[in-house]
Formats: C-alpha cells, sequence, structure tokens
C-alpha cells in the first residue's frame, strides 16, 4: 500500500529514498510514478515523466524508446536513410534534379 497525499490536485507519493514524487493514472487504472517507467523502459526519467504528462494510453506509455546514436552534439536518428540505396529514394532523386 502507497503513502499518498493531494497537494494542488496532483496525487503523490512517497518513494523509497522518502521523496515524494507524482503518481499518474493510466486510462485502465493502474498507477505508476516516473520513477518506476525509468526502470521499465531503461531510460531516463526526464523521458518518462514527458510520456506520462503527454498521454495516459498505456500502449503509447509502455511502447519502446526510439534508439538514437550520438555524433558530437548532434543526434543522428539510426533509421533515418538507407547508407547503401541512398541515392533510390525519391525525395533525393527530386532534390537532385
Amino acid at each position: 500500500m502507497r503513502e499518498t497525499k493531494t497537494k494542488n490536485g496532483k496525487v503523490l507519493t512517497r518513494t523509497s529514498t522518502g521523496y515524494w514524487t507524482e503518481l499518474y493514472t493510466l486510462s485502465d487504472g493502474r498507477e505508476i510514478t516516473a520513477e518506476e517507467l525509468a526502470l521499465r523502459l531503461e531510460t531516463t526519467s526526464h523521458t518518462a515523466r514527458a510520456r506520462l504528462n503527454k498521454s495516459s494510453d498505456p500502449n503509447k506509455i509502455f511502447r519502446s524508446v526510439k534508439q538514437i546514436k550520438r555524433c558530437g552534439n548532434d543526434r543522428v536518428d539510426q533509421n533515418w536513410i538507407d547508407g547503401k540505396n541512398w541515392y533510390k529514394d525519391p525525395l533525393v532523386k527530386l532534390m537532385l534534379k
């Protein structure tokens, strides 16, 4: 049983470290904190909190995290363009006309 309180219209729960954190209720009735979601998705609590603030749909919240690789300060999506057949893409052909 969680220790909860309400403050400014938000439901808060006490974490294992003793701090109060917001408790989110999903559309299917489950209750979860951003830290619990971050552990489950293996991502940061910032990403988890953003998902919980954006939607209450469990399918959107629990979907896998998009993997990116860092190239210096830039972030490049790994699935953005095929490195071997990029010139066959219709938008590239249009750009090169």
